[in-house]
């Protein structure tokens, strides 16, 4: 009977190991994919800054350049707060 109790328990710590064993792989894979989003965020706000001089340049002279540009700066913002925001927790 002692046998079967033993078989049962190493039963049990087995699949208690394998649950384990997924979760953290699944957190390595979100952070991961969380890292990549942040390069991505990075990216893009590379991109704008870049648009953004272009557009300072245009606004003098160009109404709806000046509103798009008003919007983007807004994104950007946004995008800088939510960092500050990652950044803080």
């Amino acid at each position: 009977m002692a046998h079967v109790a033993g078989l049962l328990a190493s039963a049990v710590v087995s699949a208690v190991g394998n649950k384990l064993g997924s979760a953290i792989g699944d957190e390595v894979t979100m952070l991961c994919n969380f890292k990549d989003d942040l390069k991505d965020m990075k990216d893009t706000l590379q991109y704008m800054e870049a648009a953004l001089k272009d557009a300072e340049r245009r606004s003098v002279s160009e109404e709806l350049v000046r509103l798009w540009l008003n919007q983007l700066k807004n994104a950007a913002y946004d995008i800088s707060y939510m960092l500050d925001e990652f950044q803080a927790n």
